[in-house]
């Protein structure tokens, strides 16, 4: 058992999701990666993540459909979900959707608003055990 978070990071980008792991590994997290929607929904079933990060654009099950998948699953309903975005995150393309992510962060060069984004999001969580 470990008393560290663990994240599942979903993007189609290799270049983002090799850099996000890497950011959030130096940051003490455990994290999986899936390269695409579909696969990162697998995932979260067969082994339930603390948390969520996942690209909002990508073909096939967007990061909105996502969310909707993973809302319909008593085992992975509750599993807080930050998205993260190329446009602004007050885009109506974003805010319009359903069901809403529970914290948008825009892609940009620096990591510190996606860090301290999951960290508000797991502030007052418990690890789930392993």
């Amino acid at each position: 058992m470990t008393n560290r978070f663990r994240l599942l990071i979903i993007d189609d980008s290799p270049v983002a999701l090799s850099f996000l792991q890497a950011v959030f590994k130096s940051a003490s997290y455990d994290v999986d990666t899936a390269p695409d929607g579909e696969t990162g929904f697998v995932k979260a079933l067969s082994d339930v993540p603390d948390l969520i990060v996942t690209d909002g654009l990508m073909p096939g099950i967007d990061g909105f459909e996502l969310i909707r998948r993973l809302r319909a699953e008593p085992a992975t309903m509750d599993i807080p979900v930050l998205m993260l975005t190329s446009g602004e995150v007050g885009d109506a393309e974003f805010t319009s959707r359903v069901p809403q992510p529970d914290a948008m962060v825009a892609k940009s060069s620096s990591v510190d608003p996606v860090l301290a984004g999951v960290k508000a999001l797991l502030d007052g969580r418990v690890p789930r055990p392993r």
